[in-house]
C-alpha cells in the first residue's frame, strides 16, 4: 500500500491544477438566482475603448458595438425582459448611445445586444458612458463586478507606426485628410495595414505605387468644386506610374501636345516636382507656362516619335490604317525635321515579303529619306487628314498568318492598297528628281502602268 501513496498524491496535485486553470462558470440552473450579467472574464472587456476613425468608410453617423449577455439562474417557458441603462462617467462628457429593449425569450439564457454609438461632436474630445444592468426588468442583476461596461467614444487621428520609408516616398506626409480620402478611396478603414508584410517586416512597394496611381486619377480626374486638400506626390518618369490625364491637361494642350503619362511626369519633373494640391495651379502658373513654350517643339517632336513607334505595333495586330487616327493620331508639321523610325512594313521583322516590295519602290531605309517621304505625301495629302503608315498601305492578315493589301480610301485621290503605295512612288520620285542631284534619295525607277 505504501508503494501506491506517491502515485495517488501525484494524481491530486493533477487534478487541483487543472481546477485552478478552468474558467469559472455561474450556474445557469441555480433556484435562487434570477439574473444576468455581462458575459466577459477580464477586467479590460469592461473598459472600452471605441475610436471613430477606425470607422471613416461610409462617415457613419452611428457605430454598433456588441456586447454579450448572459443569464444566471433557471430558464423559463415566457420571455423576460432586461432592463440595461446608462449614466455618465465623472470627468467625462456623456457619450451619445441608444439602446433598444431586451427581451429574452423562453429558454433562451445567452445573446448579444447592439449599442449604438453615435459619432462625437468634436474631434480629439473624449466622451463617456457607462453601460449598466439596471435590474428594474423581470431579470435582475447576477454578478457583482460583470453589471457595468464603461465606453469611452473618440474620434483622434494619429499616423500609422507603419507610414515612413517608402509610403512617405511615394504617398508622402501623411495627414488626417490624406488618410480618410485614402480609406474612403480604398474602402478600407485600415487600408495601412495592406501596404506593409509584418511577417517580412517590409513594406509592399508595389501596393503603393499602385494606391498612388489609383489615389492621383481619382483626385485629378475632373476639376474639384472645392479646392484639393490632399497632397499627394506626382511620381518621377522612371517610376512607370499609368496616371490618366488630368482634368487641366487639356487647358494647355496646345503647347504640352498629346498627353501621356510619361509626359505629364517628366514636365512635373521640369517644374521642380508637384503634388494633387498643387499641380494645376503649378501648371496655370507663369513659371509653368513659360516652361511650356520653351519644351512645345520638343514634345510635339516626341509625339511623332511616339506615334510612329504605336503604328509600328498596330501594323502585326491586323488593325486597317483607317483605325490608325483613332488609336494615336498626330498632325505634323512641313517645317519640322522630326526623328523618325523604320516602318513595320519596310522593316518586314517576321518575313513576311513586304520589304522586298518596298525596297522595290524606295530603295533601302534610311530615317532622311524616309522624313522626306513623310512630308511629300503630307503636303499632297493635306496635314489635317494625312497619316503616315498610309504611304506603306499593308494590312495583317491575322487568319492567314500573311499580309494583305489594306482596303482603306486614302490620299486626296482615296486610292486603296497597291494602287495607293503607287501613288506615293509617284510623289515622291517626282519630288526627289526635282531635287539638286547632289540632294537627291537613292530611290529606284520603276516603270508604272497607266
Amino acid at each position: 500500500m505504501r508503494k501506491n501513496i506517491p502515485h495517488i498524491a501525484c494524481l491530486l496535485c493533477l487534478a487541483f491544477g487543472l481546477a485552478a486553470c478552468e474558467k469559472i462558470e455561474p450556474d445557469f440552473y441555480d433556484e435562487g438566482a434570477n439574473g444576468a450579467y455581462f458575459d466577459y472574464g477580464y477586467a479590460s472587456d469592461f473598459e472600452r475603448v471605441l475610436n471613430f476613425s477606425d470607422h471613416i468608410v461610409g462617415h457613419p453617423d452611428t457605430v454598433s458595438l456588441p456586447l454579450k449577455v448572459k443569464l444566471l439562474g433557471y430558464l423559463k417557458e415566457e420571455a423576460r425582459t432586461l432592463a440595461i441603462k446608462t449614466k455618465p462617467i465623472e470627468g467625462y462628457a456623456l457619450a451619445d448611445v441608444t439602446i433598444d429593449e431586451v427581451i429574452f425569450s423562453g429558454n433562451e439564457y445567452e445573446k448579444t445586444i447592439d449599442i449604438k454609438v453615435c459619432r462625437p461632436e468634436k474631434e480629439d474630445s473624449t466622451y463617456a458612458v457607462c453601460i449598466y444592468l439596471d435590474g428594474s426588468g423581470d431579470l435582475g442583476t447576477g454578478i457583482a463586478g460583470k453589471d457595468e461596461v464603461n465606453l469611452y467614444v473618440t474620434e483622434s487621428y494619429s499616423m500609422p507606426s507603419v507610414w515612413y520609408s517608402h509610403m512617405d516616398t511615394y504617398l508622402g506626409q501623411w495627414t488626417k485628410e490624406k488618410h480618410i480620402f485614402l480609406a474612403q478611396h480604398t474602402g478600407n478603414d485600415q487600408f495601412y495595414a495592406t501596404l506593409y508584410d509584418s511577417n517580412l517586416g517590409m513594406h509592399l512597394f508595389d501596393a503603393i505605387l499602385a494606391l498612388n496611381v489609383s489615389a492621383v486619377n481619382a483626385l485629378l480626374a475632373q476639376e474639384p468644386t472645392e479646392p484639393i486638400v490632399v497632397d499627394l506626390p506626382i511620381l518621377k518618369e522612371s517610376d512607370y506610374p499609368d496616371y490618366h490625364m488630368p482634368y487641366f491637361w487639356t487647358l494647355h494642350e496646345g503647347q504640352l501636345g498629346m498627353y501621356r503619362a510619361s509626359k505629364f511626369c517628366r514636365f512635373t519633373t521640369m517644374l521642380g516636382g508637384s503634388n494633387t494640391r498643387d499641380i494645376a495651379a503649378l501648371y496655370a502658373s507663369e513659371a509653368g507656362q513659360q516652361k511650356m513654350q520653351e519644351e512645345a517643339s520638343d514634345f510635339h517632336k516626341d509625339d511623332v516619335l511616339y506615334m510612329l513607334n504605336e503604328y509600328y505595333t498596330y501594323a502585326p495586330q491586323g488593325y486597317p490604317i483607317a483605325e490608325y487616327r483613332n488609336l494615336c493620331w498626330v498632325e505634323m508639321k512641313s517645317n519640322v525635321n522630326y526623328n523618325v523610325r523604320i516602318p513595320y512594313w519596310w522593316d518586314d521583322p517576321n518575313g513576311l515579303g513586304t520589304a522586298a516590295i518596298v525596297k522595290k519602290y524606295f530603295g533601302d531605309y534610311e530615317d532622311e529619306k524616309y522624313q522626306f517621304m513623310l512630308k511629300t505625301m503630307m503636303k499632297d495629302d493635306g496635314a489635317d487628314t494625312f497619316i503616315a503608315a498610309s504611304i506603306l498601305p499593308f494590312m495583317y492578315d491575322t487568319a492567314t498568318g500573311t499580309y494583305t493589301w489594306d482596303p482603306t480610301p486614302l490620299g486626296t485621290k482615296e486610292l486603296a492598297g497597291e494602287e495607293r503605295l503607287k501613288e506615293c512612288y509617284r510623289l515622291i520620285k517626282a519630288a526627289n528628281d526635282k531635287r539638286p542631284a547632289s540632294r537627291r534619295y537613292d530611290i529606284p525607277e520603276v516603270e508604272l502602268e497607266n
